[in-house]
């Protein structure tokens, strides 16, 4: 397809389903650079997770992301050897005129609790110029295993990917909600928290979800009490308002209540072994 017709059909979906253009458009490029993962050596060495993964799961309306978070397993895990497979996934052609190059490489530094490469990369079809953002980390426990998933394109194409299960996603989530406390900007976490308890709570296996949360907790060496941070950030001010901030920011949120969200944490707490902790 050339621009103009991505660009209808994008169009196309934005008002079909009152979605925003240049978040559809966002979704494109993340399609297109999964598609060439998919034709590729290291299909079986990414493990995808986090907010691309839960807008998959759940659907752009319900999530947005700006950035692609993977785990990769089985490979060196040093700068110039993943810049070296980066490149061979983006060199492959699919005669979509697409191209992608990288245009930076840095180590990730934003509230980061396990380190890793952000890869940078610049996406060209036609006019269209658009910039895609890859986080790839190492070395987290996914229990028990990663998943076979079948990743849904916005252009009606499916392409068999590796994911975390959604009872690891809600371990993490948890980890870092915890760890960080009233000092955490990341109201994303608490919306993810939210949206897997109200669309997804019946189908975790919670026998599995309380290995994960004890696996990710000792992996990330979590030496917190659960009940005492809980008390402080579901009273905190601070919180609240950056919750307010961020509703306001993405509609899918406009209605939620921060003590809405709470109540969800609550009830995981008090659920898993965390009401332990």
């Amino acid at each position: 397809m050339n621009s103009m017709q991505v660009k209808d059909k994008l169009r196309f979906i934005s008002q079909r389903d009152n979605l925003d253009f240049n978040t559809l458009l966002r979704f494109y490029v993340f399609d297109c650079f999964i598609a060439r993962l998919s034709q590729s050596k290291y299909k079986d060495n990414f493990i995808f997770k986090g907010g691309f993964l839960i807008s998959n799961f759940f659907g752009i309306s319900n999530r947005h992301t700006i950035d692609i978070d993977s785990a990769i397993t089985n490979e060196i895990f040093d700068k110039d050897n993943i810049v070296k497979i980066i490149n061979e996934i983006i060199s492959i052609d699919l005669k979509d005129n697409v191209k992608f190059s990288i245009y930076s490489v840095t180590n990730i530094r934003d509230e980061d609790e396990y380190g890793g490469y952000r890869i940078n990369l610049k996406f060209n079809l036609d006019n269209i110029i658009e910039t895609l953002t890859l986080d790839i980390v190492t070395g987290d426990p996914i229990t028990p295993c990663a998943i076979n998933y079948h990743y849904k394109s916005l252009l009606n194409n499916n392409f068999e990917i590796w994911s975390y299960n959604i009872e690891t996603i809600l371990a993490e989530k948890l980890e870092t909600i915890l760890s960080k406390g009233e000092l955490s900007s990341r109201m994303k976490d608490y919306y993810d928290i939210y949206l897997i308890y109200n669309r997804s709570w019946d189908n975790i296996d919670k026998k599995i979800l309380n290995k994960a949360i004890k696996n990710t907790f000792d992996k990330r060496q979590y030496n917190g009490n659960a009940k005492k941070t809980f008390d402080i950030i579901s009273t905190s001010s601070i919180l609240k308002a950056r919750w307010k901030t961020y509703a306001r920011k993405y509609d899918y949120a406009n209605n939620i209540k921060y003590e809405d969200v709470i109540n969800c944490l609550f009830n995981i707490i008090n659920i898993t072994n965390l009401s332990k902790k």
